[in-house]
């Protein structure tokens, strides 16, 4: 009722701004963007929480409150400073965004950007908004949140398999062994800091970054002397189509991590590397979209059993979205993630042969919406989750709602 309230009262009024404010004759511009979502609870409050939507900032996508303010200043046609201000569940503002942006020709699309920079790779990361999500939840490479920890080690092989849909709080025996969130794939709720430069022609995108984080582990800082690169290049054939692949390669394992490691494992590298590919075509009333990420860390095999090949994880989703009217839409999207397997030796895991590192998620989301007015959406959306082969929790339906609005 209330949810029901407040959109009667929002679409009766009519007077929301519609756009950017605009101050100092244009350089200046202020934005903002709230998002109300309501559903059940699925943490440590409730009797058999199954944590499918918890991510890396410990918050559920599918029962947030949040807003973030955009500001632009453009003291020149050549220079502009842009920073994002964001607050969740209402706890206090932290910059999500904060980079400048230089163009050094303006007849050429061709940006440089330092700062806490958009990530250029992948094609989702860019559209995680409300106003681009055509439905709530995130697809589960960059949400879902993995064992895996920057700043800890499972021993062995069987440390790794008991933490089996334990990435909202797994706990491993080398480095800080105090229970804490994993990392997903890629995280959606930060960015990473670093510098990046942009080429967008005709029928051709490229972009490359050099950031301190990974993927994972996005990072202000730089906490273990290495750096990640990253690229993205993108085809247009046609107006409505666009394919595009990308590849990154960085530093995993925090420094005061690698220090505790033996002098032979401190001279090495342990990456995250990952590749993706994502395709988009839209015509008439369909808008279709899909990607493909595979993602390796490379581990220390410190005990037996050992892990004594690097950890993958492959994710792929397949979204559409159609329009009935202008302001009446549906989407639906189809996700899976999964994972290679390692062998452990302890009696609960040496009978199960190989198995894979983390247990194995899809994800199938229906959902539709109506634009109260251009920049005023509500929608309703129904998520279903499988975990069969670990967890407390092996499958669980969420009903959720959203009130999204921006300028």
């Amino acid at each position: 009722m209330y949810l029901f309230a407040c959109v009667s009262t929002i679409g009766a009024a009519q007077t929301l701004p519609a756009g950017p404010l605009e101050l100092a004759n244009g350089q200046v511009t202020v934005a903002a963007d709230v998002t109300a979502t309501f559903g059940s609870r699925d943490d440590r409050g409730t009797a058999r929480p199954s944590y499918f939507n918890y991510t890396d900032y410990e918050h559920n996508a599918l029962r947030m409150f949040r807003v973030s303010f955009t500001g632009a200043w453009r003291p020149s046609d050549h220079l502009a400073f842009l920073t994002e201000l964001r607050s969740e569940d209402l706890e206090h503002l932290h910059p999500y965004a904060m980079f400048v942006r230089v163009r050094p020709w303006l007849s050429r699309a061709f940006d440089v950007q330092a700062g806490r920079i958009p990530p250029v790779f992948g094609a989702y990361s860019r559209r995680s908004y409300a106003s681009d999500n055509r439905l709530i939840g995130q697809p589960l490479a960059y949400q879902y949140l993995t064992s895996l920890r920057a700043d800890a080690l499972p021993g062995s092989a069987d440390d790794l398999l008991r933490m089996r849909a334990r990435g909202w709080r797994s706990s491993f025996p080398v480095g800080n062994q105090t229970p804490a969130p994993g990392v997903p794939i890629m995280s959606a709720y930060q960015w990473d800091v670093g510098i990046e430069a942009s080429l967008d022609l005709q029928h051709f995108e490229a972009a490359a970054a050099v950031t301190s984080g990974t993927l994972s582990n996005p990072r202000v800082d730089d906490d273990n002397a290495g750096k990640q690169l990253s690229a993205r290049i993108a085809w247009k054939p046609v107006i409505g189509m666009e394919i595009g692949a990308s590849a990154a390669r960085g530093e995993f394992l925090n420094g005061a991590l690698r220090d505790g490691l033996s002098s032979v494992l401190r001279a090495r590298h342990f990456p995250q590397e990952a590749f993706a590919l994502d395709a988009e075509y839209s015509r008439d009333y369909w808008l279709l979209r899909g990607e493909l990420i595979h993602s390796r860390w490379h581990v220390p095999a410190l005990a037996q059993p050992v892990i004594d090949r690097p950890l993958d994880a492959t994710a792929a989703f397949l979204e559409s979205r159609y329009r009935f009217t202008p302001r009446l839409f549906a989407a639906a999207r189809v996700d899976r993630l999964t994972f290679s397997r390692i062998q452990g030796a302890s009696a609960r895991f040496a009978q199960l042969g190989p198995t894979p590192w983390e247990a194995p998620v899809t994800r199938v989301e229906l959902g539709g919406g109506v634009y109260l007015q251009r920049n005023l959406t509500v929608k309703t959306v129904v998520q279903r989750n499988w975990r069969p082969d670990a967890g407390l929790v092996h499958n669980r339906t969420f009903v959720s709602a959203q009130l999204a609005f921006w300028f």
